[in-house]
């Protein structure tokens, strides 16, 4: 049960909508994971699926308003898209199911451990890439041209991309944050796809996978007017931040991206161990 909403609440919850919204539409990987840590914070007592499901409601309008944006720039790259969502939807499904069965201690331990090792693995991966920048050229071609004209072209293993999906999407559910912290890596990192088009495909499963995810959640949950209250106000803020993300993401790099999630991870997984230890 969470205590009564007060004003100082609601205006805390709506400014955290729109920061994690803006910083998370950015940088393709919709806030769940500057969110999911927050609101363990805020909310000490709340059962790990209560956190989930605000954190789902926000990273899915999140995601929704930014698909929106980036359809608008033509960034998307559907095809890789279409694939992680058919591949990423059962892993989904599953996590959401498994949230339930969680104690709370043990999802804080298991969840701060996984956003360390995720970001040491961006950090190494990033570091490797700068040595070596070329881009694969196996599998099939791709090529976009945006709003502006700029043009991408690259090559995209579908396989690959196939037997990933799965893995970040149950991880992506489980945990609240959103497949974007796990496939935009994998789409820059392993995929070799240009930063632009996987900070704005992202959003398409980001928004999907995460909505397939809540429905789970809100199927055992109906009867909770305080939670999702909350996580309307978090979700309408969360919304409004995309829009300004998605302007903002023509004003930064890969690097730029990897540097903010490698960062962002390991600062909150850092501080989720020492608070879920201590």
């Amino acid at each position: 049960m969470l205590p009564d909403l007060t004003t100082a609440q609601f205006v805390l919850l709506a400014t955290l909508g729109v920061g994690v919204g803006t910083l998370g539409t950015m940088v393709g990987v919709g806030g769940g994971f500057l969110l999911v840590p927050v609101l363990l914070f805020l909310f000490p007592d709340a059962e790990p699926a209560t956190i989930v499901s605000m954190s789902l409601t926000a990273v899915v309008l999140t995601g929704a308003s930014a698909t929106v944006g980036y359809r608008r720039q033509r960034l998307q790259d559907l095809r890789t898209g279409a694939i992680f969502i058919a591949t990423a939807l059962p892993a989904s499904v599953l996590g959401a199911l498994l949230t339930r069965a969680i104690s709370r201690g043990a999802f804080d331990v298991i969840f701060g451990a996984v956003l360390v090792v995720g970001a040491v693995f961006i950090a190494w991966r990033g570091l490797r890439l700068a040595a070596a920048p070329e881009r694969s050229r196996r599998g099939r071609e791709r090529r976009i041209v945006d709003r502006s004209g700029r043009v991408f072209e690259y090559w995209v293993n579908e396989p690959l991309a196939a037997s990933i999906a799965p893995v970040a999407g149950f991880f992506a559910s489980f945990f609240g944050i959103g497949g974007g912290i796990a496939h935009v890596p994998v789409m820059i990192l392993v995929l070799r796809i240009p930063s632009a088009v996987a900070v704005a495909t992202s959003q398409l499963e980001l928004m999907t996978a995460s909505a397939a995810a809540l429905a789970v959640h809100a199927a055992f949950t109906l009867d909770q007017p305080e939670l999702w209250l909350r996580a309307l106000i978090v979700g309408a803020g969360s919304a409004s931040g995309a829009q300004i993300g998605v302007r903002l993401a023509r004003l930064v790099g890969g690097r730029f991206v990897l540097r903010v999630i490698a960062a962002g991870l390991l600062l909150a997984g850092v501080r989720q161990l020492v608070s879920a230890l201590t």
